[in-house]
């Protein structure tokens, strides 16, 4: 089946797209920063999963705050999938890292990773829904049955590109529609963001070059 090439939107269309779902680049590309500098805060003797590790609890950090300090939002724990929901319990935004077609106009991307069940129902939830809901305003940060079903989960898709001493992060915010064998294969509805440059950031500490004696006594 033939893909359709999503239009790349112009500054105008873009920010009316994002103000309809309740959010601002201006509060998805400082995650993405915030991700890349925690990212280059580990070394090689961290473990190995370390740097994405980081990144990953930077971008869902700076998402749940920008939200929550401008416009109201609330943290999420939702289906172990830890995301920032809107107050009307209509609209949240998690994070994923997707592959080399992330904010391409003529593919859509998948998450590099495998992704456990809560995003296949997040998906099919996304899926079924219709574009437009009747819905009321929320207190709590648990969601009932019948706001669950009008959740949509958007992510925060990005990925890493090094180029040089820059970093280039390809990023949209995507709605997933389908999802299979643990990866995304349809977006319900996919918005392409700017391409976020970084110039090189240095460690904030370097390895040590020689080995640490730590005298232990026995007893």
């Amino acid at each position: 089946m033939a893909v359709l090439p999503v239009a790349a939107p112009e500054p105008d269309d873009l920010r009316a797209q994002l103000a309809a779902l309740g959010t601002k680049l201006e509060y998805l590309h400082p995650a993405l920063r915030a991700g890349e500098i925690a990212r280059r805060s580990a070394t090689r003797n961290h473990p190995a999963n370390t740097a994405g590790t980081r990144a990953y609890q930077e971008h869902v950090r700076i998402i749940r705050e920008m939200h929550i300090q401008h416009e109201g939002w609330k943290r999420l724990l939702h289906d172990h999938l830890e995301v920032v929901c809107n107050p009307d319990g209509t609209v949240a935004i998690g994070v994923m890292v997707g592959d080399a077609a992330t904010g391409e106009r003529t593919s859509p991307p998948r998450n590099l990773h495998r992704r456990g069940a809560a995003t296949q129902r997040v998906a099919e939830v996304n899926a079924a829904q219709l574009e437009i809901f009747a819905v009321h305003r929320r207190d709590e940060v648990v969601l009932s049955a019948e706001e669950v079903a009008q959740l949509q989960v958007w992510f925060l898709v990005s990925y890493r590109v090094e180029a040089g001493d820059k970093v280039h992060i390809h990023n949209e915010l995507s709605l997933p529609g389908e999802f299979t064998n643990g990866y995304v294969t349809k977006w319900k509805r996919r918005i392409l963001l700017p391409v976020l440059e970084m110039d090189g950031i240095e460690p904030s500490y370097e390895d040590g070059g020689g080995e640490i004696d730590i005298q232990v006594p026995f007893r």
